[in-house]
């Protein structure tokens, strides 16, 4: 029998905007729901939940009109709820309408007249349980610039997995739309996020996919107050970091955050039971960050170096060692060039040992190429530890020596003569050029 439903064009219509309040300016405020009023796109609703007193700003005669819009609801919390929790409570009363789509929306943001139907129509091109994402124009001070949003959070262009969403987050929640029945699924936010935009983000890119809109759609003010915003505008204006990135900036609280976002990933959304296994469990994350470290090493380096960076935070010792790590870091350059060079000091040094020990003779060619190798090793994991204690990702050579010199000095433990234990330390850097030039001559 023919199942209706596959033959029925998927066409949503209805939007519920979920917009969360806390204190807003009155004037920025207005001028977000002005610009929600004015959208082309007419078949909307907006339920703002209010954690603070509506009282506060009832009385703003900038408000007045949207307070009598009844296309805006308004609801103030019993208590205050938090940023999550408020948000959470928004989208429950905005599926309580029966909206086919969920916006999220901030109180101090403005959208462009066609945000939502450019959002509309491309979630329709894209299908059921996705989620689409707009860039947009910074808002600095009152005056619109010609930087947008995603030249800062867009670290990658192509498909992330639910894995490379949890470590790298790039969709800003008033930028999104998405298929509501995916809020219907996982009506609630898991107490580990910190953020709405971030948890849906996995969640559409778990079933249907989540997809970038070319095209900035909305102003993203940028001011002291936001709660998340762009580290470096707030740099370039000499703002302070915002406490929620300063709540997560340490290396290990990050990485700690990601692997209780992972568990809630492995408790909450339907991945195949081996996943399943690994999300719920540390040891299994940080084989998926391994992977993911692996699997983005050439094509995306930057994801890559995130995923390097979850795994260390994961193995990093409790607090008051963590202190004595940050001390050594604070210590060191902060040009990485004098690694490279360390690096070239040493070789030379071999090399110069091994011409020396070569014109005096007294060594035999066995021992020469063991220090040789044992050198190798310990330079390129001393330089490993280094990179690490300032936050990198460790150079890509420097570990395939590393690697190679083990590999030699394997060979050397087990009877191989010195000419194939050389061969068995330079296969892994050979391997790696083929891969590079592989790479170099794809079409």
């Amino acid at each position: 029998m023919r199942d209706d439903r596959t033959t029925q064009r998927w066409d949503p219509r209805t939007v519920g905007i979920a917009l969360g309040v806390y204190r807003p300016n009155p004037e920025w405020l207005a001028e977000q729901l002005a610009s929600i009023a004015t959208q082309t796109h007419s078949e909307w609703i907006c339920v703002l939940t209010l954690d603070s007193p509506l009282r506060d700003i009832a009385a703003e005669p900038a408000l007045a009109p949207f307070l009598k819009d009844k296309r805006f609801v308004w609801v103030e919390n019993a208590e205050q709820l938090g940023l999550r929790a408020n948000f959470e409570k928004a989208i429950q009363l905005v599926l309580e309408a029966q909206t086919d789509l969920v916006a999220f929306c901030d109180q101090d943001d403005v959208w462009l007249p066609t945000k939502l139907a450019e959002s509309v129509a491309a979630i329709r091109s894209r299908g059921p349980l996705t989620m689409v994402y707009c860039d947009a124009y910074l808002l600095v001070g009152g005056t619109c610039l010609s930087e947008r949003l995603h030249e800062y959070t867009l670290k990658t262009k192509k498909t992330m997995s639910v894995a490379e969403r949890i470590i790298q987050p790039q969709v800003s929640g008033f930028c999104a739309l998405l298929d509501a029945s995916l809020v219907r699924l996982h009506p609630t936010i898991p107490a580990e996020l910190p953020l709405h935009d971030h948890w849906y983000s996995i969640v559409a890119a778990n079933y249907g996919g989540v997809f970038r809109i070319n095209q900035p759609l909305a102003l993203y003010r940028q001011h002291q107050g936001n709660t998340i915003g762009i580290t470096a505008v707030r740099v370039a204006q000499g703002w302070n970091t915002t406490p929620a990135l300063q709540k997560y900036s340490g290396l290990r609280d990050n990485a700690r955050l990601r692997a209780e976002i992972a568990r809630r990933v492995g408790i909450e959304l339907p991945r195949p039971w081996g996943l399943q296994f690994l999300y719920r469990h540390a040891a299994g994350w940080f084989l998926i960050l391994v992977g993911v470290m692996i699997n983005r090493l050439f094509s995306d380096r930057l994801l890559a170096k995130n995923a390097y960076l979850r795994a260390w935070g994961l193995l990093l010792p409790a607090a008051s060692q963590r202190e004595f790590v940050q001390q050594v870091r604070k210590r060191l350059p902060a040009q990485f060039k004098i690694l490279r060079m360390l690096f070239a000091v040493v070789v030379v040094l071999l090399i110069f040992l091994i011409l020396v020990a070569a014109q005096v003779g007294s060594f035999s060619s066995t021992t020469i190429a063991t220090v040789v190798f044992a050198c190798l090793f310990v330079v390129s994991q001393a330089i490993t530890g280094l990179r690490y204690l300032q936050h990198q990702m460790p150079l890509t050579s420097e570990l395939l020596v590393g690697i190679g010199a083990l590999s030699g000095l394997l060979a050397q433990l087990f009877g191989a003569g010195v000419w194939l234990a050389s061969v068995a330390s330079l296969l892994p850097v050979f391997a790696n050029g083929m891969y590079r030039l592989r790479w170099a001559l794809r079409p």
